[in-house]
């Protein structure tokens, strides 16, 4: 079955948004292991390093569950208009838990660049 424009483009969306999340998130990550390895003990860096890693694999789980709703979505013949409704209603809502993990990671990515 072919997914409607819009869905289409928010699927689309989504896998950008996780994309460009991945490279802030290596980015963010390095930073931090730089600084673990010259301060191991410090307790603000593990606790960023544990929380990175958290949204990678925030991010793994959110791309797995968008190809699984694509999947869904273009394989079943008996989806009704409510169905495809629904199911962007959900991939919005992920798109918006994406862009409030870029903003965090960014934020912490900018604080360590200096």
């Amino acid at each position: 079955m072919t997914l409607p424009s819009n869905l289409n483009a928010l699927i689309e969306q989504l896998n950008n948004e996780l994309n460009d999340l991945d490279r802030e998130l290596s980015q963010a990550l390095e930073l931090i292991r730089e600084r673990i390895n010259l301060f191991p003990e410090n307790t603000i860096f593990i606790q960023l390093f544990a929380t990175l890693n958290n949204y990678a694999l925030f991010t793994e789980n959110t791309r797995r569950r968008v190809t699984e709703t694509f999947k869904y979505l273009t394989t079943d013949e008996s989806l009704s208009e409510q169905d495809f409704r629904e199911a962007g209603e959900d991939l919005s809502e992920q798109l918006g838990r994406i862009l409030e993990a870029k903003i965090i990671v960014n934020n912490i990515k900018r604080r360590w660049e200096n």
